[in-house]
């Protein structure tokens, strides 16, 4: 089963070099967005399992467009990873807490990423197993 994830940054490198992180996991499929009206454009259509965004971005930022996200009943409870590379955003991060969110600063370790999203991704999982063997 592939897990679908969108990631939304307005920087190109960004998008690319987390994808690049996971291109060795055939179970996860990526669309990458490079800002807020396009993955609110796509989100229905992906019903993704996991969403990583950037917190500060031009058109819309990451709070506002999560708040977006949990209006969706499609997608509403869906885990969300935020990155910022600003220290000032995570004085912020009740804010994000509230949205059952993670935070991660920039430039991102690699390895505690990739297990942040094998976490939550098994998390997701995880009920509806035990939904399946009742």
């Amino acid at each position: 089963m592939t897990s679908r994830i969108l990631h939304i940054d307005d920087d190109p490198i960004v998008l690319e070099l987390v994808k690049m992180l996971f291109s060795d996991d055939r179970s996860l499929s990526f669309v990458s967005c490079l800002n807020a009206r396009d993955a609110l454009a796509v989100v229905d259509d992906l019903k993704p399992d996991l969403i990583i965004s950037d917190i500060s971005m031009p058109d819309m930022g990451g709070l506002e467009l999560a708040h977006r996200f949990g209006e969706n009943p499609a997608i509403a409870g869906t885990p969300i990873i935020f990155l910022s590379g600003r220290t000032r955003d995570l004085e912020v991060y009740d804010a994000f807490r509230d949205l059952a969110a993670t935070v991660m600063q920039k430039p991102v370790e690699p390895g505690l990423l990739r297990s942040t999203v094998r976490n939550l991704l098994a998390s997701q999982q995880q009920p509806v197993a035990q939904a399946s063997n009742q």
